[in-house]
């Protein structure tokens, strides 16, 4: 088998992997179901199974540790509460960390690439494993940041001021991270 059918294969069985799970959510509501219908139990694997056909050869380029099983569990347990949660209005706390929690992980799965994808434009291949830490770190800050401005958003209370503030913290959380990295250790 030539070494491009393998891609391809790869890459339709994952957009048809995915296809067929927006079609059980959208069209058929799977989760309207009961969670033992075949129906939900197919969606409940489908949930898992797309984002790994997509997360794990990602991890395997990043070499990065646990970030594929991370990314996985992270869109896989997002759409699992977006798909059978039925949340009361307004939400508990235990609902409120059900939803925030599992977005907050599969943004930082994003964010993580497109970090890394700058930081090794910018510093280039020479340090691989330095590239991929310190790219989870800007992921899980960025994402982080955009969960708290989607949050001040939804509860009316972003401002500008706020925004910025939240995106200052942000960076300086990075600054501080690399500058403590860089600092020379003393010996006490």
């Amino acid at each position: 088998m030539p070494r491009f059918v393998k891609p391809i294969l790869w890459v339709a069985l994952t957009v048809n992997l995915w296809v067929l799970l927006i079609h059980l959510v959208v069209n058929r509501d799977a989760g309207g179901q009961s969670l033992f219908s075949p129906v939900a139990i197919l969606t409940a694997a489908l949930l898992v199974l797309a984002p790994a056909l997509v997360f794990l050869p990602i991890g395997s380029f990043l070499r990065a540790p646990f970030y594929d099983i991370e990314a996985v569990l992270g869109w896989a347990t997002l759409g699992f509460v977006v798909v059978f949660f039925r949340p009361d209005s307004p939400l508990s706390h235990e609902q409120f960390l059900a939803l925030h929690l599992p977005l907050t992980v599969a943004l930082a799965s994003v964010t993580t690439l497109i970090a890394y994808a700058f930081i090794r434009r910018i510093r280039g291949t020479a340090d691989r494993a330095g590239n991929v830490l310190q790219a989870r770190r800007v992921g899980y800050l960025a994402a982080l940041a955009l969960v708290t401005l989607a949050l001040l958003s939804a509860l009316e209370l972003l401002t500008p001021f706020n925004g910025t503030l939240v995106v200052a913290v942000a960076v300086l959380a990075e600054s501080l991270a690399v500058a403590n990295r860089r600092a020379p250790r003393r010996a006490v």
